[in-house]
């Protein structure tokens, strides 16, 4: 008894002094983002305000303001509590008890730069609709595919050498990596315009993190490294702005260090970086001008890559079709869906949809959390592998995911290879 007396309260100790600590690192962030996002002249708008850090399984929370409910109670000049269950926790905005917040996962980066840049690119998201830039969570699939990155890519090596050229003699790259743009937008004219959707979604959000939280002597090294590590990131599709993002606000940021005062829902990068480096179309054929672009930045190697690359993509996606296509699948419809994922393992599978490999999904049916495999068709259709279901009245597992359903749902099989979800 007196053994277990001593380990109980050594552990009680111990865990007291691990929350201590806690708190005090977060109160810590708290003041560095703060005096990075006071010092900030990006935005006509004030960036600090309201923010929960969370501990993502215990949701266990630190704050640097109370909440309405008094559910976060202070300690070491912030507030701590614990995130009620139906808050999906990710790094973004929400709007909670009449505030809107800025969430943030913990642990935090342990480099000061890398938690900077993301604490004020969420305090960002927390301020844009005030700015006149709505949110919007656009998905480029064509991203996925292979002529897609490979523009891409070819456009952020024009972008790497006119960041290492003198602001003024940079206008024949700008227009190389805007004429690979052009390429893209011929090649994929029906969502080309997600592109600008994103960047001014989470570009503008990325740009406001790097240009707070990091050392304006090291960006354009900081800038090239970013470009030089693109190809290596599994998917594009929701990555693809947190690299324009930057690399374009800051050539802008050269020109006109509050260029971001003059914008609005409608601008876009192309446009901008066209003004302020009045940079004309050329009317040479596409077709020679890219040939030309591609040998003048040694880019056959990125080429080789990428053919290599898409091999694997194809045989990815013949296995994702063959599993929801020709094997029992599980449809739920969402209505008022809110959703955590994982956006650098999205898989575009075309027409039938994207594949999420790590996701949360609430809505009135209940709760779903996936590990391994979900397709989700135009936010509308969720589509999940049905084998061995495991289940209790409330309470479904399938092959890599959990659904938690409210009372009044059900599951009932309308096909050889289909289930449903439906209401009682």
């Amino acid at each position: 008894m007196l053994i277990s007396l001593m380990l109980t309260s050594w552990l009680c100790t111990a865990l007291a002094q691990t929350a201590d600590t806690s708190a005090a690192k977060a109160a810590q962030y708290f003041a560095e983002a703060k005096q990075a996002a006071d010092n900030q002249t990006l935005w006509p708008k004030k960036l600090y305000g309201p923010m929960l850090l969370v501990e993502p399984e215990s949701r266990r929370t630190w704050a640097n303001e109370p909440d309405s409910l008094g559910l976060l109670k202070p300690v070491e000049g912030i507030y701590t509590g614990v995130l009620p269950a139906d808050i999906i926790i990710a790094n973004t905005a929400i709007s909670w008890e009449g505030k809107t917040w800025s969430v943030i996962q913990w642990p935090l980066p342990a480099n000061r730069e890398d938690r900077l840049n993301l604490m004020t690119h969420e305090l960002f998201h927390r301020i844009q609709r005030s700015l006149g830039l709505p949110p919007n969570g656009a998905t480029i699939n064509y991203l996925g595919s292979y002529e897609g990155r490979l523009y891409l890519l070819l456009e952020l090596q024009a972008l790497k050498a006119a960041l290492n050229e003198p602001v003024g003699k940079r206008r024949q790259c700008l227009a190389t990596a805007l004429m690979f743009r052009e390429k893209r937008q011929q090649l994929f004219p029906a969502t080309y315009g997600n592109e600008r959707l994103q960047e001014m979604h989470e570009g503008l959000a990325e740009y406001t993190g790097v240009m707070t939280g990091r050392r304006h002597s090291h960006l354009t090294a900081y800038l090239d490294s970013i470009i030089d590590h693109v190809s290596s990131r599994p998917t594009l599709i929701r990555a693809m702005a947190y690299v324009t993002g930057p690399v374009y606000g800051y050539l802008l940021y050269q020109k006109d260090p509050q260029w971001t005062f003059r914008i609005d829902s409608t601008s876009s990068f192309p446009k901008l970086i066209r003004q302020y480096y009045h940079i004309q179309t050329v009317p040479a054929p596409l077709g020679t001008r890219i040939a030309a672009a591609v040998k003048r930045y040694h880019a056959q190697g990125i080429i080789d890559e990428e053919k290599a690359r898409e091999k694997l993509r194809l045989n990815q996606a013949q296995k994702y079709t063959y599993l929801f296509t020709k094997k029992p699948v599980l449809e739920i419809r969402l209505q008022k869906m809110d959703i955590g994922f994982n956006p650098n393992t999205l898989f575009d599978l075309g027409q039938y949809g994207t594949v999420y490999t790590t996701v949360r999904v609430t809505d009135v049916w209940g709760e779903l959390q996936v590990s391994k495999s979900m397709l989700m068709k135009d936010w509308k259709i969720v589509y999940l592998p049905v084998s061995n279901l495991n289940s209790t009245k409330d309470n479904i597992l399938g092959d890599g995911w959990e659904l938690i359903l409210k009372t009044g749902w059900h599951i009932n099989k309308t096909g050889p290879l289909h289930y449903q979800l439906v209401a009682d």
